[in-house]
């Protein structure tokens, strides 16, 4: 009975250490202020992928920004920082892994924000994946 009870347990324990959360959330998301006629803003994101599927980030939406666009920041062969849109693959969230956008990698490029982002307010962003779908977010702004 002992080792019937032991293995029962063991085998629990691998089939719980094994499988996903089955969630794929944004798990931090957050976005600096800018003064006043700034022609940009960043809004910054992760995205917790605990399903058993990989995934691609294609889009973040919001009204706060005439447009917006996923951009990756590299260094150039001149070794001067610039900020391109983000590859495909720079994109990808495979299965039981994070997309952690933070300042000087990948963020999102607000373009033409009409008013700043001032600290205390939040944004409301809808991040579409391309399995998942969107979903939507509240984002504060705050200086980190």
């Amino acid at each position: 009975m002992r080792r019937r009870t032991l293995l029962l347990v063991v085998t629990l324990l691998a089939v719980g250490c094994s499988q996903s959360s089955g969630v794929l959330s944004v798990v931090d998301s957050w976005a600096p202020t800018t003064p006043p006629n700034a022609p940009t803003a960043v809004i910054y994101l992760t995205i917790d992928n605990g399903t058993g599927t990989g995934d691609r980030l294609v889009g973040v939406e919001t009204d706060r920004c005439a447009t917006t666009e996923l951009h990756a920041t590299q260094i150039d062969d001149e070794n001067i920082m610039r900020m391109r849109l983000a590859e495909p693959a720079l994109l990808e969230i495979p299965s039981d892994e994070a997309l952690e956008m933070i300042p000087g990698g990948l963020h999102v490029m607000c373009i033409d924000p009409p008013t700043p982002f001032v600290e205390g307010e939040s944004l409301e962003l809808t991040v579409t994946l391309e399995n998942a779908g969107p979903i939507d977010v509240t984002t504060p702004v705050e200086n980190r």
